[in-house]
């Protein structure tokens, strides 16, 4: 049978654990502590913060070593001892030296308290003397011996323990922040915890003393990185370091109990080697599950993010999908990085950005556009006092990007928009100045033919002559008047295309031209473009009518029809027709209709259609207009 022993023998085990994993992680903060303090950004205590995490790194790691060298060879090695007896006393003076240098300047009586922090170097230099003498051996005359070193060692603690809470207690103020207040109280349970070890430490069985002393140093660099020195990687460490100790910890109860049960099986042989690598595998493959099963849980209980960075990221894009201003988009960013950080945002789209308070403590993201700076994120502080660290900086730095990505392109789609309006503008512009000029000119065919039409009159017709000379009369007063006008009404336009109907039918003769109009609602409430539906008829005319045989009638019909919303003008003709290539070259290309349709396009966008083709039922031709009753752009006052 495999041989296990009673759980309190494991005790050791534990206590080389907590060395291992506390010699990782003092070593990897002491390089980056160190990396701060020469960037610069290391306030709190100075450069003897990254001092302390050196000592402890090198005394977590010398004394791993010594553990490693008893197990294997049962002895303990000189150059080991005394390097971790000297660090071991450097502790106390550099704490203490730490607690006076953060808060000297509160002191009143600082300088009994500097002549106090020279006694405690002096008194742990003599302390650390007589140990690494007894640890040597060479025993001088005097000097205290290893019985007598270890009681004067906890002393040591214990006073160091006293004397920084008693530095706290008086360097007390009331106009302190919140944050502030929280930080020393921190402290203030720390060098209790602090002497409560060292004081109670010989009242411990066995090894508990021993593992409390190395659970010590993770609560001090705890407190320090999280409530007063925050590390800007101190949340990335300390879960990376939860999970080495909990790999380590899973892997040495697997070589504890799982090979005495195995070389008991005799698997030795190659099947053997097999099922020892089957045996480790699940560890190996439900290790990256576990590490982010434990990243997610001290996220949300340590560290109160309610998102991962993935899920924190989806949750703010998807929700600034769709904004179409910057006000907009400013406002869903705000209420989405609420829900993410849990604290006040403002989001600032203006450059430059005014400047922050100070005593706010904002966390703060520039927003760049092409490398220059337009707004900024600022992120207020959070409730009761939870910090943010590295991690809420990243996440905050992408979805910066996110929103700096989602701004550019709304900035470009308003730029892409409006230079479309200033080209319609243009457009809507030119057609009118060309409807302006085509207004203020009179057709001098027309005029012609007019004109000879009433000289036919006057022998033979004299009162058709008068009629045709007022109607004539009326189609240049309509002209003068529309030239200086947009939109007119209904009414004034069908009756001005009934004097020029009337001037055409005159010419044509009597039985070889007629015409209709017809209109279903009241013209007079009813505003149009003017000159649409007189191009139209000119066209018609023009291009249908007068395309027939001398024998044949023409025939011009104009039908209206107004509903609630939409108004449907319709022209028809007997011409002969066309093909579709003669109706872009006669029509669809014509002046006046290219005139009548950019109009329309520039009124009434995409809502209205101007149609050329040919009835079949009544065998004619049919130019149709249908648009709205009101126009999208604000129309020309008459």
């Amino acid at each position: 049978m495999p041989r296990y022993y009673p759980w309190f023998a494991y005790v050791p085990l534990l206590e080389l654990l907590l060395c291992c994993f506390n010699a990782i992680l003092f070593l990897l903060l002491s390089f980056l502590c160190l990396r701060d303090f020469r960037g610069r950004r290391t306030q709190w205590g100075g450069y003897l913060f990254p001092a302390i995490l050196v000592v402890f790194a090198l005394l977590f790691l010398v004394h791993l070593a010594t553990l490693i060298v008893i197990g294997l060879f049962g002895r303990r090695l000189l150059f080991l001892d005394t390097p971790e007896v000297a660090a071991n006393y450097l502790i106390p003076p550099l704490v203490a030296h730490l607690f006076y240098r953060s808060e000297k300047e509160s002191l009143t009586a600082s300088r009994v308290w500097k002549i106090s922090l020279v006694a405690w170097y002096l008194v742990s230099f003599l302390s650390g003397a007589a140990a690494v003498n007894a640890v040597t051996g060479t025993w001088r005359q005097g000097w205290p011996t290893w019985p007598v070193i270890i009681v004067l060692f906890r002393v040591l603690m214990v006073g160091a323990a006293t004397w920084c809470g008693l530095l706290l207690w008086a360097s007390r103020r009331s106009n302190r922040s919140a944050l502030e207040a929280s930080q020393r109280r921190w402290l203030l349970i720390l060098c209790g915890v602090w002497m409560s070890v060292f004081l109670f430490e010989g009242l411990l069985p066995g090894e508990w003393g021993s593992i409390l002393e190395k659970f010590l140093p993770l609560g001090f660099l705890f407190v320090v990185t999280y409530y007063v020195e925050r590390s800007t990687l101190v949340d990335v460490l300390i879960k990376q370091g939860a999970f080495v100790f909990t790999s380590l910890l899973f892997l040495t109860l697997y070589f504890v109990f799982v090979p005495p049960l195995l070389t008991r099986l005799h698997f030795l042989t190659w099947a053997g080697s097999l099922v020892w690598a089957l045996s480790i595998w699940p560890i190996v493959v439900l290790a990256p599950w576990g590490h982010r099963k434990l990243a997610a849980w001290l996220d949300r209980i340590w560290l109160g993010r309610r998102f991962s960075p993935a899920e924190a990221t989806k949750y703010f894009l998807s929700g600034l999908q769709g904004v179409i201003s910057e006000n907009e988009l400013a406002r869903k960013a705000e209420d989405h990085l609420v829900a993410i950080f849990g604290s006040e945002v403002e989001v600032l789209l203006v450059a430059p950005p005014p400047p922050a308070d100070p005593a706010r403590n904002f966390m703060i993201a520039p927003i760049r556009l092409a490398g220059e700076s337009v707004g900024e994120i600022r992120i207020g502080p959070r409730p009761h006092h939870v910090r943010f660290l590295s991690q809420d900086m990243t996440l905050l730095a992408s979805l910066t990007d996110g929103l700096a990505f989602l701004l550019e392109n709304l900035r470009l789609r308003e730029k892409r928009l409006e230079q479309e309006q200033r080209e319609q503008e243009l457009r809507f512009n030119a057609s009118r100045a060309e409807l302006k000029a085509l207004r203020a000119q009179v057709n001098p065919h027309f005029l012609f033919n007019a004109l000879n039409t009433i000289a036919g009159l006057i022998p033979r017709r004299p009162e058709r002559a008068e009629e045709t000379i007022e109607e004539l009369a009326e189609v240049f007063r309509h002209t003068l008047r529309r030239s200086e006008r947009e939109w007119v009404g209904l009414d004034e336009e069908l009756e001005a295309l009934r004097a020029y109907l009337h001037i055409e039918e005159a010419r044509f003769g009597e039985g070889q031209f007629r015409f209709q109009i017809e209109c279903d609602s009241d013209p007079a409430e009813i505003r149009i473009p003017s000159m649409i539906i007189a191009t139209l008829v000119e066209n018609a005319v023009k291009h249908g009518v007068g395309s027939l045989t001398d024998s044949a009638t023409g025939i011009v019909d104009v039908r209206v029809h107004a509903s609630q919303s939409r108004l449907r003008i319709e022209v028809r003709d007997n011409g002969p027709g066309f093909q579709k290539s003669a109706a872009r070259n006669k029509r669809g290309e014509g002046y006046g209709l290219r005139n009548v349709a950019d109009r329309l396009k520039g009124y009434f966008g995409d809502e209205v259609s101007l149609i050329i083709g040919r009835d079949e039922a009544c065998n004619m031709t049919l130019v149709s207009i249908d648009m709205p009753r009101k126009a999208r752009t604000a129309e020309v006052a008459p």
